[in-house]
Parts: C-alpha cells; structure tokens; sequence
C-alpha cells in the first residue's frame, strides 16, 4: 500500500521562549504550532518530539482494522 503524499508540516521556532518539555525538560525549539500564553503566564503542558511520540499511541494502519 502507497502512503499519500502529505505536506510537510509548518514549524514555529519557539527557541527564544525558552520552553522546556513538561516530561524530560528539554529545551523546546521548534512546534508544529504557535504556542499562546495562558491566563497563569505559562504555556500548559507541552512536550518535546521524542516524548510526544512515545505519548501516542502506535498507528497500526489501515482505518477501523
């Protein structure tokens, strides 16, 4: 089975915000969205590409398999 063709996903340079990833405190460079300030001045609980990958669960392929 062919994979589609997506288009590669528009990154924010975040690096001048100095976030760090809510589970192992690496410093965050690069989001696939720009991060807003929340109303306690934080940015919530983000997370860097390692960690946010092992927090999904794995594609198994195929839809309703």
């Amino acid at each position: 089975m062919e994979m589609q063709n997506r288009p590669q996903r528009q990154m924010h340079d975040v690096s001048a915000m100095n976030i760090t990833c809510t589970e192992c405190g690496t410093q965050i460079k690069e989001l696939p969205f720009e991060p807003n300030k929340r109303q306690d001045g934080t940015y919530g609980r983000l997370y860097c590409y390692d960690c946010n990958k092992k927090r999904r669960p794995a594609f198994r392929g195929g839809f309703g398999r």
